[in-house]
């Protein structure tokens, strides 16, 4: 046993898991930092409309309020992220964190989407139930309620902010730029804290549980597949979905959307699990990467949160949460 080594002695593992740490609480730095460019610019947009006297206006026609939010989201989500992803880039060294490229093969990509939708699907459900087991308690739940104009133009308006839009505005700062920089300390660390910002990002407690778990399966199956292009589509076939159960509660019985919301639900479940065991071995060679140093997942967690700009972002986020939460008593 003389020649017994045990790295967790030697003065260079704590200079590199330090350093490691010291990576890790720059990246959440930025992420921060992004996080309240994107608030300040909601805020200062919004004074825009009020200065212009377009606050009434803004409220009262669903298309106006669905161009409005088009433009919103790209200038508080790409943008700001964009601009720090240069410096992320700088601390995590990783050469392109937004894989944008074309799937590798079109089948992993198709059952890689359709897995991905029956776990959303399965979300729905569990946050469903959550929302119900919390209500017992007596606290009401509630969420932002979304424009839905009619009309072609309404429609098409609708469809282009929620389904396109929002699902590349999300996933490449998110799946992208956060996530695609942290892989360097270990994918399910990535994934993880990804999702969390994902999760909190929704400012509501019926919407972010359900982030929370998505954030999983569009880390995991992006990552799986080589390519954002796979979040993207899962994204925004389920805010499709979403969108069209809304606009055919307005057209139809609701018993009858029920109904067919049901069979869409576990439709989707039922081939979202035969994609998943398809998909299995197609996906078997791409492992998911591991931290070489050792740190712990709450270590980097720590790290990746605690910090400034992180702490001003996530309260703030928490803050807005809380107005969407009642309580009968």
């Amino acid at each position: 046993m003389d020649n017994y080594y045990n790295h967790y002695l030697d003065p260079e593992y704590f200079i590199k898991k330090q350093t490691q740490k010291n990576e890790i609480k720059q990246l959440g730095l930025y992420t921060g930092f992004a996080l309240i460019c994107q608030v300040v610019l909601q805020n200062l947009l919004s004074l825009v409309l009020t200065f212009f006297s377009l606050g009434e206006k803004y409220l009262s026609d669903g298309i106006f309020q669905n161009s409005v939010d088009t433009i919103i989201v790209v200038l508080t989500m790409l943008v700001p992220f964009y601009f720090v992803s240069k410096k992320m880039k700088a601390v995590s060294g990783t050469a392109e964190p937004v894989p944008l490229n074309k799937p590798a093969d079109a089948l992993t990509f198709i059952l890689a989407v359709v897995a991905g939708i029956g776990f959303c699907m399965i979300a729905n459900i569990v946050t469903s139930y959550l929302t119900v087991f919390i209500s017992l308690f007596g606290v009401e739940l509630s969420s932002p309620e979304i424009a839905m104009p009619g009309g072609a133009v309404g429609v098409t308006t609708s469809i282009i902010r929620v389904v396109i839009i929002a699902a590349i505005a999300e996933e490449i700062p998110l799946r992208g730029y956060v996530m695609g920089n942290l892989r360097k300390y270990g994918d399910k660390f990535a994934i993880l804290a990804a999702a969390l910002v994902f999760a909190l990002m929704h400012g509501n407690l019926i919407q972010a549980p359900f982030a929370l778990i998505v954030g999983f399966a569009l880390g995991y199956l992006s990552i799986k597949t080589g390519t954002i292009w796979t979040g993207i589509a899962i994204h925004a076939a389920n805010n499709f979905i979403s969108t069209a159960v809304t606009y055919a509660m307005d057209y139809l019985p609701e018993e009858t959307v029920n109904t067919i919301y049901v069979f869409v639900l576990y439709g989707f479940i039922f081939f979202g699990m035969i994609s998943m065991w398809l998909l299995k071995s197609r996906i078997a060679d791409v492992k998911l990467s591991t931290d070489s140093i050792g740190t712990s997942a709450a270590e980097k967690m720590k790290a990746f949160i605690l910090n400034p700009a992180m702490i001003i972002a996530l309260g703030y986020m928490l803050y807005i949460t809380m107005k969407f939460v009642g309580f009968k008593f």
